[in-house]
């Protein structure tokens, strides 16, 4: 049985997604994860970028989850190879993800975030594992200013302990899930972990911005 792909930017048949959407893509503003060794991110949470997402977090489509994958590998490799001291890409060990909360698992019936990383481990060619556990059933979807910047709680599994982890998330907003889940992974003894999301959302200040505290 042959099933319609189609562009979640524009609906166009055949292509997920097309190239005039990816063109359209707008550049995220830079981000810092605090304790990470570099950040990754696709494209700014807005017009097609938008769409590419709630593809991936309300239609759960599988398409744009492997483009999604695909890229935040090619962009963490090339950001890690433009380093300053022109070392090598970062060599990775485990990709693992940010957990959503179980209600909204419950709800949408899969994690967004561990279908880009089940995405990347596939084009990375780099093992998967578990290796956080959120605590606790505080969202971050709809939260104010002063509890995303809060941030979940998360519990980092003991196979963190020297691993080089690229830690993958949907969206990046305030940063303080990727921090908090950062600062959980070094503490179970990780030896680096990077930070990649799809999508960076806004720019008002944060504590995601590069001259300050994420």
């Amino acid at each position: 049985m042959l099933f319609e792909v189609r562009c979640p930017g524009c609906d166009l048949l055949g292509w997920c997604p097309c190239e005039a959407c990816i063109s359209s893509l707008l550049p995220p503003q830079p981000a810092v994860v605090e304790g990470a060794s570099s950040v990754a991110l696709l494209f700014s949470h807005e017009g097609v970028g938008r769409e590419f997402i709630h593809a991936l977090k309300y239609r759960r489509e599988r398409a744009i989850a492997r483009w999604l994958g695909e890229s935040v590998a090619l962009t963490h490799r090339a950001l890690t190879h433009r380093a300053p001291d022109h070392r090598a890409p970062a060599h990775i060990d485990t990709v693992t993800w940010a957990p959503t909360t179980p209600a909204h698992r419950r709800a949408r019936g899969f994690d967004q975030a561990e279908m880009v990383a089940r995405a990347v481990s596939r084009a990375s060619r780099i093992r998967r594992e578990r290796l956080l556990d959120r605590i606790g059933t505080t969202v971050q979807t709809g939260a104010s200013r002063v509890d995303r910047l809060a941030g979940p709680s998360f519990v980092a599994r003991t196979a963190a302990a020297g691993r080089r982890i690229l830690l993958v998330d949907d969206v990046l907003t305030t940063g303080a899930t990727l921090r908090v889940a950062t600062a959980a992974l070094l503490e179970a003894g990780a030896d680096a972990v990077h930070v990649a999301a799809c999508a960076r959302r806004g720019d008002q200040g944060w504590v995601d911005r590069p001259d300050s505290v994420a």
